[in-house]
């Protein structure tokens, strides 16, 4: 496997690795490191071998792999090392970006190479902070990740997707029968629940309130000016409101300010970044749990693990318009959906969720059973597993 950031932590990769070593396959793990660490280390039973690099380095140099050639080189002579070093047989390449570098070494060692897509990738890039600066606009081709990406994704032998909107985007979009696997982002339900960590004070600190829980990242495409929006209008219908988010990012500084604009701060939580440890103390007192994503081609392709983690814990979810959130809460019935961007539309759903418990709990309900049934990480991967299995057998042929 080759990821071009940091690990741990990266729950994705750790997920796929672990559950391929529990198969019987032998997993080396090549990835960066930004801080002293060990550079060599079997973790979970991955072999894992980390490459040292300034963080500043690697934000200049990644942001830049199709401008200019450094970063490729460097990744090329590197993997091309590890995979004589380790007699490896398939290379697994995270995300879009190292594809091509893959596909290159491909070319010498003629082992298979496989794509994991964790995110729709052009579409990611396009919607950038730093890509729509002045010498972002003036350094980087943004439609020209989405030619490589065609010429990439029809060279590769098997392509991963996170989503079936995704599977069928990258099915029109490639030029070849290529493979395509869905391992979508679930949770591995029994490791979740027994990984959590009593916290009596944090489940006493929101004691009382109408808890509104929003986990993850901060950044324009996640839709939090929406959810604050929101608030504002909710305060006078519900005097416990609480707003929890749990996380950081970018925006997090122009979201307090819009807090504070809107005078609502004492109806926001901000909790900063919190480990999934502690996820069970904070749904101790949330009543509705929100995912407002901004609606795009990325977000339309996407899959995240706090929808399931929310249906888990069967809690009532309020979504977006976004294609790959309306399928499975539509096809589950267990939450309620509202068009992106629209403030009104969202504190209508959490009121009409505030003035009808039962509603909430019925469809909370309905969101732990799909969870328990249809999307633990043990029934999802059972498609990761079944592509190495035919790699194997492909292999025994030859």
């Amino acid at each position: 496997m080759i990821l071009d950031n940091r690990f741990p932590p990266d729950e994705r990769v750790e997920k796929e690795a672990v559950t391929l070593v529990k198969a019987g396959f032998e997993i080396h793990l090549l990835c960066l490191t930004f801080e002293p660490s060990l550079l060599e280390e079997n973790y979970r039973g991955i072999r894992v071998h980390r490459i040292a690099m300034p963080r500043w380095l690697y934000k200049k140099l990644s942001a830049l792999i199709l401008t200019a050639p450094f970063y490729r080189w460097f990744w090329y002579w590197q993997i091309k090392s590890f995979v004589k070093k380790f007699q490896i047989d398939v290379l697994h390449i995270h995300d879009l970006p190292l594809t091509g570098v893959g596909l290159r070494i491909r070319v010498q060692i003629g082992s298979p190479i496989v794509v994991d897509l964790h995110e729709n990738y052009p579409a990611l890039v396009e919607q950038e902070r730093w890509a729509n600066t002045f010498w972002g606009r003036l350094l980087i081709n943004k439609k020209k990740w989405y030619r490589v990406e065609r010429v990439w994704l029809t060279a590769a032998d098997a392509i991963i997707c996170v989503a079936e909107e995704m599977r069928q985007r990258v099915r029109e979009i490639i030029q070849s029968a290529v493979p395509l696997y869905v391992v979508p982002n679930t949770v591995d339900v029994q490791d979740f629940l027994a990984s959590q960590e009593p916290n009596p004070a944090l489940v006493q600190k929101f004691a009382g309130k109408f808890g509104v829980l929003y986990y993850g990242g901060f950044d324009q495409t996640r839709g939090l000016e929406t959810l604050l929006r929101a608030a504002a209008v909710l305060r006078t219908e519900i005097p416990e409101l609480q707003i929890i988010l749990v996380g950081t990012g970018t925006i997090e500084p122009s979201l307090k300010q819009l807090c504070l604009e809107l005078g609502i701060e004492k109806y926001v939580a901000f909790e900063g970044w919190q480990s999934q440890r502690h996820l069970n103390a904070y749904m101790h007192n949330t009543a509705v749990t929100v995912i407002p994503h901004i609606k795009s081609v990325q977000t339309d392709n996407s899959s995240p693990n706090k929808l399931f983690i929310f249906m888990l814990y069967g809690k009532a979810v309020v979504v977006s318009n976004c294609n790959s959130l309306v399928n499975v809460v539509q096809f589950h019935d267990c939450g309620l959906i509202f068009p992106s961007g629209d403030s009104q539309a969202l504190a209508n759903r959490i009121l009409y969720l505030y003035q009808n418990a039962s509603e909430r709990e019925r469809l909370g309900a309905n969101g732990k059973l799909a969870a328990q049934r249809h999307y633990d990480w043990q029934i999802t991967s059972k498609d990761l597993v079944a592509l190495y299995q035919q790699l194997v057998k492909n292999q025994r042929r030859v």
